[in-house]
């Protein structure tokens, strides 16, 4: 099997419900659509590095799909690599923790028809863990390994927004020092594809021979600052041949909400200083 569901941005709760129905049509389409698994590219979460709470609720609403779930973390579900976006809520060890009791790893390598998928934690590159070393380790094995095949590397955040040399450090896509490594061993081992979220965005262009593929969210729209276009969906990938067709998931309309709607325009901060408003029971 070949085929791929991609869902990203799901920023589920067990107290802030507001994106349960959204979560609920595409965790359907996804698993009526015949592929091998679903991959979920982070934030599957609202207040995941300081929730147990949530953490549990994530894992339990993707249990819930009949299809393989291969899920990797978020900034708001293990925290941000510096600079970030909330200095309260950086990746550390403890946040990692947290993650890897409820799924077992931050990465994983999947083969897919012609190509091998290789899922990496965005989150560590900056943040100057041990564990950083050790996925950049990991990383370069996984790449030698797979010389025999066209590869797709899968993480929460753009490697970057429109260029590679953009030199500020922003929480919007990964930052220019780890960037340009990482950058680098792509093209020494040339992987064709990028596949990311984190912007609540669709964006599908090739820069100097790399295709990135920004994944629209499941929960809200994007502010479209960051260039893409601001979208709710999910994708389905077809890796079959040397080239992956992309194309949307099938699946009911879904609610495009407006994050600073819901958040009274200025009113709350975040998501997680609001009132509470759960989920329906199912």
């Amino acid at each position: 099997m070949s085929k791929i569901v991609f869902l990203s941005d799901l920023h589920l709760s067990p107290t802030h419900g507001f994106f349960w129905e959204n979560f609920r049509l595409a965790r359907d389409a996804a698993d009526a659509a015949g592929a091998e698994a679903v991959v979920v590219n982070g934030d599957l979460c609202i207040n995941g590095p300081d929730s147990d709470a949530e953490m549990d609720f994530a894992k339990a609403a993707l249990a819930k799909l009949r299809t393989p779930v291969l899920a990797l973390p978020g900034n708001h579900d293990v925290g941000d690599e510096p600079p970030g976006q909330d200095p309260a809520q950086l990746v550390n060890d403890a946040r990692l923790d947290r993650w890897d009791a409820r799924f077992g790893t931050d990465r994983f390598a999947l083969d897919a028809g012609a190509w091998r998928l290789i899922g990496l934690n965005a989150q560590l590159f900056g943040s100057g863990l041990d564990r950083e070393r050790e996925q950049w380790d990991w990383l370069e094995g996984r790449l030698i390994a797979s010389s025999h095949r066209r590869v797709a590397l899968v993480l929460h955040k753009p490697l970057f927004i429109e260029d590679e040399e953009e030199a500020t450090a922003t929480a919007s896509c990964i930052t220019p020092g780890p960037r340009a490594a990482l950058l680098a061993l792509l093209r020494r081992h040339r992987v064709g594809l990028v596949i990311s979220g984190h912007l609540h965005a669709e964006r599908d262009r090739v820069v100097d021979g790399i295709r990135h593929l920004w994944l629209p969210a499941l929960a809200f729209l994007g502010s479209g600052d960051h260039g893409g276009r601001p979208a709710v969906g999910a994708v389905v990938v077809d890796f079959a041949g040397a080239e992956a067709s992309v194309m949307p998931l099938a699946v009911p309309p879904l609610s495009p909400h407006d994050l600073a709607a819901i958040k009274g325009h200025g009113r709350y901060r975040f998501l997680r200083d609001m009132p509470e408003s759960p989920p329906p029971a199912e």
